[in-house]
């Protein structure tokens, strides 16, 4: 019995040296590179100026005011563009200012006012991407279009990998 033993335990142990391998230890270089291709993947495909168009495109013609509603086309391609903080939330307030009152719920009037006021003081990709997911959740769902409901969780991960 302990001759069969003494096997087992040479044996496991010839078996684990046999399987080990070198583990390499990443640097802090390494986990930067990393991280940093990890963000630049990730927010290119969360193209803040194409979210902003799509949640546009995606609202009907009901939802704007008729001024808005002659420019809503070239509104969105030339926010889908848009990169930097300032044009987003210009474009932001944009759409804002364009949405018809009866598109807005009725917590849009206790919000409004710290929105604009947000929204004219971003200065980050971050905060223009929180300020347009406060937006969209104040606009009354009777507004967007059906695809909204299929084409809404995908918008709303992009949206949260801008917000982090």
């Amino acid at each position: 019995m302990k001759t069969k033993l003494g096997l087992t335990i040479a044996l496991v142990l010839a078996m684990s040296y046999v399987n080990a391998q070198d583990i390499k230890v990443p640097t802090t270089k390494d986990i930067q590179k990393t991280e940093n291709d990890a963000t630049k993947q990730v927010t290119s495909k969360a193209n803040l100026g194409g979210l902003v168009g799509q949640l546009t495109s995606n609202l009907s013609d009901k939802a704007f005011t008729s001024d808005f509603l002659k420019k809503k086309d070239s509104f969105t391609k030339s926010t889908a563009g848009t990169t930097d903080a300032a044009g987003l939330s210009s474009s932001l307030q944009t759409l804002q200012g364009g949405l018809a009152p009866k598109a807005m719920d009725k917590g849009w009037s206790a919000v409004k006012g710290n929105w604009l006021k947000d929204a004219k003081s971003a200065n980050s990709i971050k905060s223009v991407a929180g300020l347009t997911k406060t937006l969209e959740s104040h606009i009354t769902p009777s507004v967007f279009k059906g695809d909204w409901t299929k084409t809404k969780p995908a918008w709303e991960s992009a949206l949260g990998t801008l917000t982090k």
